[in-house]
C-alpha cells in the first residue's frame, strides 16, 4: 500500500508542478531554513510535540537529496523498495539498527541522514499537495517514522524481520 501511495504522491506532485510551481518552491525554501519552526512549537505548545524528532533534529536543515519533491518521492520509492526486499526472508532475523542502516547503504545506496528526516519531510510534502484524505497515506506514514526512529535512535532496541505469507 505504501508503495501505491508513492505513486498517488508522484502523480499530484507532477499536476501541481504544472499548475502551481510557486507552491513547491515555497516549501523548498521552509526546508531550507530547517526545522526550526517544529522547534519553536514544542516549545510553545502550538502543536503537539513529534515524539520521533530529539532536539538535535530539529535543529537541522532537511539535507539536499529530499528537499525537492521529487527528490523525496523517489527516495521514498527505493527505501520502500529495500524493505519489500528485506520482509522476503525465509527465517528470522535479528538487526541492530546500525547493521539495518549498513545494509540499506549498501543495497540502495541510501545514507542515514536523510532517513532522519523522513517522516517531518513527508508531513510537509501532505501539507503542501493539500491533500483531501490522507489516511490514504497511513502506511506511506508508518514507514517514513520507521525510517526516522531506526536512523535517530542506535540504541535500545533491534529489528526483527519474519517471514511473512501473502496467503
Amino acid at each position: 500500500r505504501s508503495h501505491a501511495s508513492v505513486e498517488v504522491l508522484q502523480e499530484r506532485v507532477q499536476r501541481i508542478k504544472e499548475s502551481d510551481a510557486a507552491r513547491l518552491r515555497a516549501e523548498y525554501h521552509r526546508l531550507v531554513e530547517g526545522l526550526r519552526d517544529a522547534s519553536v512549537a514544542r516549545e510553545t505548545d502550538v502543536r503537539l510535540a513529534n515524539p520521533v524528532l530529539p532536539d538535535e533534529v530539529l535543529q537541522e536543515a532537511v539535507p539536499g537529496n529530499i528537499r525537492n519533491a521529487e527528490h523525496f518521492v523517489a527516495f521514498m520509492r527505493r527505501f520502500i523498495e529495500y524493505l519489500k526486499t528485506r520482509l522476503r526472508t525465509q527465517h528470522v532475523e535479528s538487526q541492530t539498527p546500525q547493521a539495518f542502516l549498513l545494509d540499506c547503504y549498501k543495497q540502495v545506496m541510501i545514507d542515514r541522514k536523510p532517513l532522519r528526516f523522513c517522516a517531518e519531510r513527508l508531513r510537509s510534502l501532505l501539507h503542501t499537495l493539500q491533500l483531501e484524505d490522507i489516511t490514504n497515506h497511513s502506511s506511506l506514514s508508518l514507514v517514513a517514522s520507521f525510517a526516522t526512529l531506526v536512523s535517530t535512535y542506535s540504541k535500545g532496541f533491534n529489528l526483527l524481520i519474519e517471514p511473512f505469507e501473502d496467503q
